[in-house]
């Protein structure tokens, strides 16, 4: 295994050296040029790996890997992908500073306890932004991030095709089609303010930036 700053894979689908090398610190290139991300647990074990190959990714199921997170930075991003989080810093790249900004990547099994650990060292004016895919457990998870940055405990159930969340502190609840639910609904059902700033990709049809890198590198060969 290789921990050199770039990526073969990476440059072959169009992502620039300064983006990779930013990404790298926890990533390294194994014999098969498979991309392999680390995460860790509250400890700093190593408990998972997120693995990026030519043509699939798999995301991590457990821990969480955080870059760049300081006491100066403007912005944050969260996902629960390295591989969508690359592709969409690499399509904005002209209107972020990746080196101003942090970022936290979650484990599938998201562990509510790493991620607030994660937020404590957040400056207080710190602009949260996401980038979860726009399937609904990607919704989702824009409103839990919501959610911890502003200490609210609210449940969501998926059922007859509607999410259903209650505030466990308020006992207010609301049900939102899965087709219209968003983190902008949920704050106007909530009665509540969003702070969060979501990204997801534009083009129908297209859930997230790693896919839409995908549609984009193949229908183009």
């Amino acid at each position: 295994m290789t921990r050199n700053g770039t990526f073969d894979i990476l440059t072959y689908k169009g992502v620039g050296k300064d983006i990779q090398r930013f990404f790298s610190k926890y990533a390294v290139q194994d014999e098969n040029g498979q991309v392999l991300f680390d995460f860790f647990d509250q400890n700093g074990k190593l408990v998972d790996r997120e693995v990026l190959s030519l043509y699939r990714s798999k995301n991590a199921s457990y821990g969480i890997s955080t870059l760049n997170i300081s006491e100066t930075m403007h912005s944050i991003f969260i996902s629960d992908s390295y591989a969508s989080l690359i592709f969409f810093a690499n399509q904005f790249k002209a209107r972020i500073s990746i080196e101003d900004a942090g970022f936290v990547v979650l484990g599938a099994a998201f562990n509510e306890d790493l991620f607030k650990k994660s937020l404590e060292e957040l400056p207080s004016k710190t602009k949260v932004n996401t980038v979860f895919s726009s399937s609904i457990l990607g919704r989702v998870m824009d409103c839990r991030v919501q959610d911890l940055i502003h200490g609210r405990n609210c449940s969501y159930r998926l059922s007859d095709g509607s999410v259903h969340l209650k505030n466990l502190k308020t006992e207010r609840t609301s049900a939102e089609h899965i087709a219209t639910f968003s983190l902008r609904t949920y704050c106007i059902s909530q009665g509540v303010l969003q702070t969060v700033r979501t990204f997801k990709p534009k083009k129908m049809g297209i859930k997230s930036f790693y896919e839409l890198n995908y549609r984009e590198f193949n229908y183009s060969k």
